[in-house]
């Protein structure tokens, strides 16, 4: 979570200026094809280019380990923009697999990137365990209580020729490492687990990101731990979190977030049989959509009150 664009770190890493030989056949075909996918702003078939890409491997047998850690990490950026997970995770797996370790500033962030991206590739994907097993990666390097050491964010060393990344992973990529953990559980339909994760969680993620400025960034994780409590049954800790992701999401004027909070409240509400609180919720919902003369979700309110009466007359039926 929280990554700056790869074309825009990439590019400063510069890794076309580093030709294994100019005369290489491989580096005189990659080479164009990396500027396209890496150079800011520039465009691209996502098709064609992972067309053009999965040609070179081939050229590979006789490469450096540099060099085909390059093509599949280009590979698994492409296929990442190309929201294809499985074989974004599979193009990572390969280029880590020929470069591990690295004491190569070049290469460092670049691996980093895959490590931590190749937690939600997999997740995507639905191999839940390999993602976790990258949870655990990271986990073991940067335990909850020691994120206050890690840098508040990235910066980037561009006095020299080839742009030098500094300062990562940051407090942001690792509570987002954590947070991931709950995910994958509730994804396993390990309700509790993912709760008590979370639970552990929240403290550090409230107190770090208060420090950072950004306590918007909790609402994710108020998000799934209303969802895990809710999938226990434990309706009333559900409308906690969800009070909590509220009052976030009302201080940072974030609307969608405020709409999206009424309607899980008010669906709360109606399940435990608190029809007037319901009803209070829907209103917030409506009285938010006349301030902003937000005529789609006005027509979306009409339709859950017309919902939540229904429910209400079938509830009141013997």
């Amino acid at each position: 979570m929280f990554r700056k664009s790869v074309a825009t770190l990439s590019a400063v890493l510069g890794f076309g200026a580093q030709a294994a030989s100019p005369a290489s056949g491989f580096e005189a075909r990659f080479a164009p094809l990396y500027a396209s996918v890496f150079t800011e702003g520039g465009s691209f078939s996502g098709s064609a280019m992972s067309r053009d890409l999965k040609a070179l491997e081939p050229l590979l047998t006789k490469a450096s380990a540099r060099d085909i850690f390059r093509l599949y990490y280009t590979e698994a950026s492409v296929y990442g923009r190309r929201q294809m997970p499985a074989e974004a995770a599979q193009a990572a797996q390969k280029a880590l697999a020929v470069l591990p370790t690295t004491t190569s500033t070049e290469l460092a962030y670049p691996q980093f990137y895959l490590r931590h991206s190749s937690i939600r590739w997999l997740a995507d994907a639905g191999d839940h365990q390999a993602a976790m097993r990258w949870v655990k990666h990271f986990q073991s390097q940067y335990p909850l209580p020691s994120i206050a050491k890690l840098p508040a964010e990235m910066r980037w060393d561009e006095t020299r020729p080839i742009a030098k990344a500094l300062d990562f992973p940051t407090q942001t990529q690792i509570l987002g490492v954590y947070e991931d953990e709950g995910y994958l559980l509730h994804e396993q339909k390990r309700y509790r687990e993912a709760l008590q994760a979370n639970q552990r969680l929240l403290p550090v993620a409230r107190e770090r990101l208060q420090a950072l400025g950004r306590p918007e960034l909790l609402r994710g994780l108020l998000t799934n731990m209303a969802q895990n409590s809710y999938e226990l049954g434990d309706l009333e800790l559900a409308r906690g979190y969800l009070q909590q992701r509220l009052d976030i999401a009302l201080k940072a004027q974030d609307h969608e977030t405020v709409y999206d909070c009424y309607f899980q409240l008010m669906v709360l509400a109606q399940e435990q049989g608190q029809q007037q609180q319901a009803r209070q919720w829907l209103a917030a919902y409506e009285n938010l959509a006349q301030t902003n003369k937000d005529s789609t979700h006005l027509e979306r309110s009409k339709q859950l009150g017309a919902e939540l009466a229904k429910r209400s007359t079938n509830r009141s039926k013997p």
